[in-house]
């Protein structure tokens, strides 16, 4: 299997590490809860057909959650985490559900060219060491027609303080939910980049969870709005979205 140079070596101990960890706080059985994934769904369910690949699928809670909506897809799912994938598997063995798990690598896929329909990847992105690589690797394994949706962060907005922050003490960035052993920081323009700069065709964006402001001793929560339910409201807001949503496909040979 083919592996991003230094990525296992210095990284995977500390996912593994960071899996465990999580898995104590229970597993969810509602993906949806979060908002990449209800997002992501909202696609999937009208798009994803046949082969389906998840690219960064952690424990793989979305991955065995799919298996019951999606009736006429085999679902792939892959981690660079070797305690995530096992997780996942006793997971996924528990509830019967028949997905393909195994330990890959995002920036060196060791599966075949034009071999998937749809290819998802939730909050991935902004933590491999390459995202452009693995950009063109979402491109590779896609099936020339076929589909993808990618989330990420986003951090044109309140959450530029953490990075001060985080940048000025020289202390990790932490979001508020723990420190990821690896963050990017991206705008959303950003990813946009490495997506057409592997030559895959962005058709839309979406954006939600607007952080506004950060203040101590304040609940996020208070300066934060979820979503918009106004058109118009959603378009002014958009770029300041915190999770941010990238649809599109390969373009057909």
């Amino acid at each position: 299997m083919k592996r991003a140079k230094g990525m296992t070596q210095t990284l995977e101990p500390e996912y593994n590490a960071w899996h465990r960890a999580m898995k104590s706080h229970g597993l969810s059985g509602n993906p949806l809860e979060f908002p990449w994934y209800e997002t992501a769904y909202g696609d999937m369910r009208d798009h994803a057909r046949g082969e389906v690949l998840e690219v960064g699928c952690g424990r793989g809670e979305f991955a065995v959650w799919l298996v019951g909506r999606l009736k006429k897809s085999n679902i792939t799912a892959i981690d660079f985490s070797h305690d995530a994938i096992a997780i996942a598997k006793q997971f996924a063995l528990e509830r019967n559900a028949p997905v393909s798990f195994r330990q890959d690598d995002a920036q060196a896929l060791g599966l075949p060219d034009n071999s998937f329909d749809y290819v998802v990847s939730c909050e991935c992105m902004e933590h491999v060491p390459d995202p452009a690589r693995m950009a063109r690797e979402i491109y590779r394994v896609l099936k020339p027609g076929g589909r993808f949706c990618l989330t990420t962060e986003n951090y044109l907005n309140g959450m530029l303080l953490l990075w001060a922050k985080s940048w000025t003490t020289g202390q990790p960035f932490n979001s508020g939910s723990g420190v990821q052993p690896r963050e990017n920081f991206f705008f959303f323009w950003h990813v946009l980049g490495y997506l057409r700069a592997a030559g895959l065709i962005v058709e839309k964006t979406q954006s939600n969870h607007y952080q506004w402001l950060l203040w101590p001793r304040t609940d996020p929560a208070k300066l934060c709005t979820k979503n918009f339910s106004r058109d118009w409201a959603k378009r002014l807001a958009k770029p300041f979205g915190r999770h941010y949503s990238f649809f599109g496909r390969k373009p057909a040979a």
